[in-house]
């Protein structure tokens, strides 16, 4: 049982070690997430506005199709 009480803080620093790594790690995915959906959305309004063009075509073409 004084093993294991002495064991303690090498076990406590070694947890501690581990969550701050995991926590690094977990700020870098969130950071490029972050970076990722700012330039996505960027691309998104372009998509849409192509999109829009598109659907505007193809009504264009059912109503002089199925008048």
């Amino acid at each position: 049982m004084k093993e294991n009480m002495q064991k303690t803080p090498l076990v406590q620093e070694k947890a501690n070690k581990y969550h701050r790594l995991e926590e690094e790690k977990a700020e870098k995915l969130l950071t490029s997430l972050e970076d990722e959906w700012d330039n996505s959305s960027k691309k998104s309004v372009k998509i849409v506005e192509n999109n829009e063009k598109k659907l505007w075509l193809i009504d264009k073409i059912k109503k002089y199709l199925f008048w």
